[in-house]
């Protein structure tokens, strides 16, 4: 299709949102991507894979500067939990081409955006030490419910010095969360790792900011360092992603999902602004970024929410 003047100008628009969503959490600009793509070809499959496309074009922009900076860790046992992501990846296509797929759920994913952002701004952003203190309050309270005073002692204890170590970590380094033997942290992990996956296939996102919270959340990252895996591991799954709709596109469909001028115009808005903001951030605390993640959660989930109800 021949392009006019004012939708190269939104393509490169959305394309900057993409990037700076991008550079600060590792989320994908599905929520922008597929809506204005839709909106201008009338095919919700060109806009999944076209996302996709970007997506993996941003991540690998982005990534750059985290790597330079050595902000990211790949493990071993990463590979497994990728594997699974793109297993359930292939489905999710495979889902999307034999079904009238529709995304209907459009509107949640902001919603929970927005409601993460909310909690950032009160409570600050997650780090292994606030988690843990989370859960040992929460084992305070069932201590006390059974008035197990010896329990309560030890967790007190254990919360006094979480507290105390508050703000001093350089944020650079993994602290461990769950047990990485324990039955629970494999459930946990292989659990996010089937919906990352599936939910890539579906909607053709890289799943960043689920990966980014897998990461901090239950493997105890620092955020830098989250976003930057996140980011790696987001290239993988998106060439994985973006291979299946082409291959599925041509043997189901009986042709490939792809818009080169469309493509082209996105990535380099998402580029420019990736390139950019990504490098700004390396600058930034990890106190800071938490709080610019923050607001830029709350930005880009209402912006996202309004394109979701343009029909």
């Amino acid at each position: 299709m021949v392009l006019e003047s004012y939708q190269i100008v939104v393509l490169l628009a959305i394309g900057m949102l993409v990037g700076i969503s991008m550079s600060f959490m590792a989320q994908t600009g599905q929520s922008f991507v597929i809506p204005v793509v839709t909106l201008m070809t009338g095919n919700v499959l060109l806009g999944v894979a076209i996302n996709a496309l970007n997506d993996l074009i941003t991540a690998a922009c982005v990534s750059t500067s985290y790597v330079r900076k050595k902000q990211f860790a790949i493990e071993k046992k990463m590979l497994g939990y990728v594997a699974i992501m793109l297993g359930t990846s292939f489905c999710g296509v495979l889902l999307v081409m034999t079904t009238s797929f529709s995304n209907n759920l459009g509107w949640l994913l902001p919603v929970l955006f927005i409601t993460f952002a909310i909690f950032i701004i009160k409570q600050g952003f997650p780090t292994a030490a606030t988690i843990k203190g989370t859960i040992a309050k929460i084992g305070m309270m069932l201590a006390r419910a059974r008035g197990d005073g010896q329990s309560r002692a030890r967790l007190k204890q254990e919360i006094q010095k979480l507290e105390s170590m508050h703000g001093k970590d350089d944020g650079s380094t993994i602290q461990e969360i769950i047990p990485r033997s324990s039955t629970a942290f494999y459930c946990i992990t292989i659990a996010f790792a089937i919906i990352i996956g599936l939910f890539a296939g579906l909607t053709g996102a890289n799943s960043g900011i689920i990966i980014t919270l897998l990461l901090i959340i239950v493997m105890g990252y620092p955020v830098k360092k989250g976003v930057g895996t996140a980011l790696l591991i987001s290239i993988v799954i998106c060439s994985f992603t973006f291979t299946c709709y082409q291959l599925l596109g041509v043997a189901i469909k009986g042709h490939v999902f792809i818009d080169l001028e469309i493509s082209l115009f996105i990535a380099i808005g998402s580029m420019i602004s990736g390139f950019i903001t990504s490098s700004y951030i390396q600058k930034l605390s990890a106190k800071k970024m938490g709080r610019a993640i923050a607001i830029v959660m709350i930005v880009l989930g209402s912006l996202a929410l309004a394109f979701y109800f343009i029909k």
